[in-house]
């Protein structure tokens, strides 16, 4: 059979059979009625008498009803079923997260250590200050030790430290009749094993080297009235023991040994070496929420007291208690009341100068940075549920403060502010750093304008303020929350003297933010000062208003009435690029300063001009389609 007929038939077969074999009764059977004659080629067409004609055989004609299939007809060769597939769902993996170590048992309360380990390669940063009262003037910056620490582990059993703390003021009580004016800072470097790790026990080794600085007079760590200082050196030993009834409770046992010089500078009597038994108990009632509580029992044959009737070296017990809250998985407030003086391995079991009965509040705040997914995958980077809105141009607007309030609004993690301010409302700069979802950290440094201020009997006029913020949001309407609420904490030190005294300043504030349009925000800031060295308070309600008038151009009005004294109000226009991150602000105002936190709350003779210039990097932004 020539090749092509071949093709043909073929081809015939394919189609016209599969179709017959799928009736129910006698098929209609094809047959070729005549086989053509000649050879067609591709060259020459067939004629049309050359063409096959294909004809159906009738059916078969069949009385019978309708019945079910024979086993004979349901012999017949049919294609079998095609099963329809259904498509393979496609499922989105669910991102993987380490639990941060601020949501696991911690590894040191705040005065004692623990036998908990951070997990490996993780990051842990603790800054804050502690607060004592003044009993008579007290002088400088008030009663303030600052503190910070940095804990890293180099693998699931080593952990390294650094830590310090710093304390300048005069003595809030007297000793053996005498103020002393003490100057005491300690540097600690110390490494920690975790021995034994158990579901039920743990044990580790510690130890510390430090380097402690002690200026003083008056007779208190000096041999006489006259002021003299030194560095000198401490170390410490320690076996802390955990024992966990289960995930969220535990019980801390703490052996260890602090050495310091019996005296120093020249003969003034000091600590010594001391052996000391701490204990304390942490507990995690929720997720966000712990507890703890410790003590430290000295039993010679040194000492960790200085007695206030004669400024004898004794021993007396050292405490803490307090929660940590978290405000995101990698960022917690710490709150205490606490008897301790320094927050290094060896200064933690000193007590607060003189005595053991004074009592100080320490805040301070806790931060796991995100290390990445290098080793591991990266923290859970919120307690939100679902998806996270990015950032609008007008939400990135409102990431900066207003002319002198506080906004609620906080960067997103890795986000960068700088902000600089002229003219005769201050002059300053500002960095503020996202640290990672609703919490936002901010160093200043600021001359305020030249004047009489408004604060009675307190005079700033041209002092040079350091300042340091933490703010910390709680809701957020970008997010779906009724509005915006955040709580921003400060500590203003004037570290240079200009027409009036060298004062601080401490704060503390709220800001709400409400946006009834996408145009318009209304603000409510109320705050309160703490004024150096009398622990004067002033408080104020601020309010205000932003208004983006045309695209990217804003109009801001703010009034804070203070209790008591002359209110500052603010006016001005500002203009942002979101896509470039860069703004201006031209206002007027009654400010000593902005760009350090709480300066909203110190008036001046006279109002002033200034410019205000921001620089926004980084943060989260809507996908173009």
């Amino acid at each position: 059979m020539n090749d092509k007929w071949t093709l043909a038939l073929g081809f015939s077969a394919g189609v016209w059979l599969p179709l017959a074999a799928t009736a129910q009764s006698s098929p209609p059977q094809w047959q070729i009625e005549a086989r053509p004659t000649t050879n067609p080629t591709f060259e020459v067409a067939p004629t049309a008498e050359a063409l096959p004609q294909w004809q159906a055989v009738p059916e078969p004609r069949s009385d019978r009803p309708w019945q079910p299939a024979t086993p004979e007809e349901l012999a017949q060769p049919i294609l079998p079923p095609v099963a329809e597939q259904a498509p393979t769902p496609v499922i989105a993996e669910e991102p993987q997260y380490r639990i941060p170590p601020l949501m696991r048992p911690p590894t040191r309360l705040f005065n004692l250590e623990t036998a908990n380990i951070l997990p490996e390669q993780t990051l842990e940063l603790r800054g804050g200050i502690r607060n004592y009262d003044p009993q008579v003037a007290g002088g400088g910056g008030g009663l303030q030790i600052f503190y910070g620490s940095i804990d890293y582990a180099i693998n699931n059993r080593l952990q390294a430290s650094f830590s310090g703390n710093y304390y300048d003021d005069p003595l809030g009580r007297l000793v053996n009749g005498l103020q002393p004016d003490l100057q005491f800072g300690a540097i600690a470097a110390g490494l920690k094993y975790q021995v034994h790790r158990g579901d039920r026990l743990s044990v580790a080794v510690a130890g510390s080297l430090e380097a402690v600085r002690v200026r003083s007079d008056n007779f208190l760590f000096v041999p006489g009235a006259a002021r003299a200082g030194t560095w000198t050196v401490a170390a410490s030993l320690q076996a802390p023991i955990t024992y966990s009834f289960n995930p969220q409770l535990q019980w801390h046992f703490t052996p260890n040994l602090t050495y310091f010089p019996d005296t120093v500078n020249k003969g003034g009597e000091f600590y010594g070496t001391n052996f000391n038994f701490g204990t304390g108990i942490s507990w995690q009632p929720h997720p966000r929420f712990n507890l703890f509580a410790d003590v430290n029992m000295p039993v010679g044959p040194g000492g960790n007291a200085v007695r206030s009737s004669d400024g004898a070296i004794v021993n007396l017990p050292v405490w803490s208690a307090g929660v940590r809250f978290l405000v995101n998985p990698a960022v917690s407030i710490d709150l205490a009341a606490t008897n301790a003086f320094g927050i290094t391995p060896a200064t933690r079991t000193l007590a607060f100068l003189p005595g053991a009965d004074q009592v100080g509040v320490m805040a301070g705040l806790s931060y796991t940075p995100n290390m990445g997914s290098d080793f591991a995958p990266p923290f859970l980077p919120s307690f939100r549920s679902g998806p996270r809105q990015p950032l609008t141009d007008r939400d990135r607007q409102l990431l900066l403060n207003g002319l002198t309030l506080t906004s609620p609004s906080t960067l997103d993690p890795g986000m960068l502010h700088l902000r600089g301010n002229s003219g005769t409302t201050g002059t300053g700069f500002q960095v503020g750093f996202g640290l990672a979802y609703d919490a936002q950290f901010a160093i200043a440094i600021e001359q305020w304008e030249r004047g009489e201020t408004l604060i009675e009997n307190i005079n700033y006029s041209g002092n040079l303020q350091l300042g340091l913020a933490a703010k910390l949001r709680f809701l957020d309407q970008t997010q779906g929350d009724p509005f915006s609420l955040a709580f921003q904490g400060s500590f203003n030190r004037g570290i240079k003297q200009g027409g009036g005294g060298s004062r601080s300043l401490g704060g503390l504030e709220l800001a709400f933010m409400y946006e009834p349009t996408k145009n318009v925000a209304l603000l409510l800031n109320p705050k309160v000062g703490i004024f150096t060295p009398d622990q004067k308070v002033v408080g104020g309600i601020g309010v205000g208003l932003n208004v983006e008038v045309v695209r990217n151009l804003q109009f801001i009005a703010e009034a804070t009435p203070v209790f008591g004294q002359t209110g500052v109000y603010s006016a001005g226009l500002r203009y942002v690029v979101p896509q470039w991150g860069l703004g201006i602000d031209l206002y007027g105002s009654t400010a000593v300063g902005s760009s350090i936190p709480n300066a909203g709350l110190v008036g001046q003779g006279s109002p002033g001009v200034g410019v205000n210039l921001h620089w926004l990097f980084g943060g989260s932004r809507p996908q173009e389609n």
